[in-house]
């Protein structure tokens, strides 16, 4: 049986690090762990990621006026370490094409980033940005690659 490749936007990294995602559960965190240990889906990560949930958790801490350090310390040793996420690199073609949807409007860059990464590395994009779909939708790029932790569920249900 062959694997999904999946490249994780960083909003499914965050509960690592202690942020609340109120579309994230621990019942779709333990589902998508099972999967990438039994070999239906191999998770990929990619650098890029670490502006943002720096950020994102820098806020996290200040908004629970809570230091986080020990569980940054701890959640990135174990994304770093564990081997439980491959981690790639955009390529060129890819940096191309991020900027590509700078220009044509979308000013995420890290989701474009991510994307064109998914997109020319052929994988899927993990990702619930419904922001980044009607983008892609309006300007005519790839959509397929696209998909929720609900839609990877019911993909995998229905090839079971």
């Amino acid at each position: 049986m062959s694997s999904i490749e999946v490249l994780l936007d960083t909003t499914y990294l965050l509960p690592t690090f202690g942020v609340r995602v109120r579309e994230i559960d621990s019942s779709t965190l333990m589902n998508l762990r099972k999967l990438g240990l039994s070999g239906e889906v191999r998770y990929y990560c990619s650098p890029i990621i670490w502006v943002e949930l720096i950020g994102k958790i820098a806020r996290e801490s200040e908004a629970r006026r809570e230091d986080l350090e020990y569980l940054v310390r701890e959640s990135a040793r174990s994304l770093l370490e564990s081997g439980f996420c491959r981690w790639i690199y955009p390529s060129e073609e890819a940096v191309k094409l991020a900027y590509r949807m700078r220009k044509l409007g979308h000013r995420d860059i890290i989701d474009n980033l991510l994307y064109s990464t998914a997109l020319t590395k052929g994988k899927m994009f993990l990702s619930m940005d419904s922001d980044l779909l009607r983008f892609l939708e309006e300007v005519g790029l790839e959509t397929g690659i696209l998909i929720s932790h609900e839609g990877l569920f019911r993909l995998l249900g229905s090839n079971r």
